[in-house]
């Protein structure tokens, strides 16, 4: 995974809030990705025994494939279940029926580069009846292999097979994986995803006072962490364990100015 620092050094021999250097990544503008169209282009990344993962325009789709069914008595040979959303038109995922570990049909989205990326909107169509069944879309947003929420994210799926659902979803920023979950067949047969190429979050410093210094950054920078060496070349640098106060959209952590110099950095 990509490391994006911003550093600051602390030095009491000058002066408290005197900035030193500043180590960023080089801003570049954010890119709108809207899938499925006919000029983009897939290449199967790795196979499962119920499931497929697909790249394409930078980002990977792990898809549930019902690979094992035989499609009805007397055939020997696994067989799998027909596909009747097939790319460009969208992206179908099926309940897995058959084989030692049955699951509800599901469609994993993230990075290749792993960054954080946003989901803006998604239609999904249904392949199977939920009608009366109180049908959902759960949807779980990811970060560094942990839930982003306490809870997934509901859409509506009530209905029956053909019906199409429409979603805007400001909710699904700021992860890196989404997971989109649904008890039976359905197909996404449109996707608005935008990257994360965007400035990594400047660090700054001030002095409070005679003793102390405060370190800011935006509360929306997510995943990163704010750390500290005495070198700005050492291999292991330390995180920074005193509380982080969040006012407003800015964090921010108070330290004790000591006799020595100091280095910090955010880093994801």
């Amino acid at each position: 995974m990509k490391t994006r620092v911003a550093c600051r050094r602390l030095s009491t021999l000058v002066m408290a809030a005197t900035v030193v250097g500043i180590l960023q990544s080089v801003a570049t503008r954010a890119v709108t990705t809207v899938f499925f169209d006919i000029s983009q282009t897939t290449n199967l990344v790795v196979s499962g025994t119920t499931w497929d993962t697909i790249s394409s325009e930078g980002y990977l789709f792990k898809v549930t494939r019902d690979k094992l069914f035989t499609g009805g008595i007397g055939l020997t040979n696994p067989v799998g279940r027909y596909i009747r959303i097939p790319w460009p038109e969208g992206m179908e995922a099926q309940a897995v029926t058959t084989g030692p570990v049955l699951s509800s049909a599901r469609i994993e989205l993230t990075r290749e580069d792993r960054l954080p990326f946003a989901i803006e909107s998604f239609t999904a169509q249904l392949l199977a009846n939920t009608a009366g069944a109180g049908g959902a879309w759960e949807i779980m947003p990811m970060l560094n292999g942990e839930d982003g929420v306490s809870d997934p994210f509901t859409y509506d799926a009530t209905g029956i097979a053909g019906n199409r659902f429409t979603y805007n979803t400001p909710e699904l920023s700021g992860y890196d994986a989404y997971k989109m979950t649904l008890y039976v067949d359905f197909a996404l047969v449109s996707l608005t995803v935008v990257d994360a190429s965007l400035p990594p979050p400047v660090l700054n410093l001030v002095r409070v006072d005679a003793a102390t210094i405060q370190l800011s950054w935006p509360a929306s920078a997510v995943g990163y962490g704010l750390e500290s060496a005495t070198n700005i070349s050492a291999v292991g640098w330390s995180s920074v364990t005193n509380q982080v106060n969040t006012i407003g959209d800015v964090n921010s952590v108070l330290l004790a100015i000591t006799d020595s110099s100091g280095f910090f950095r955010l880093r994801r």
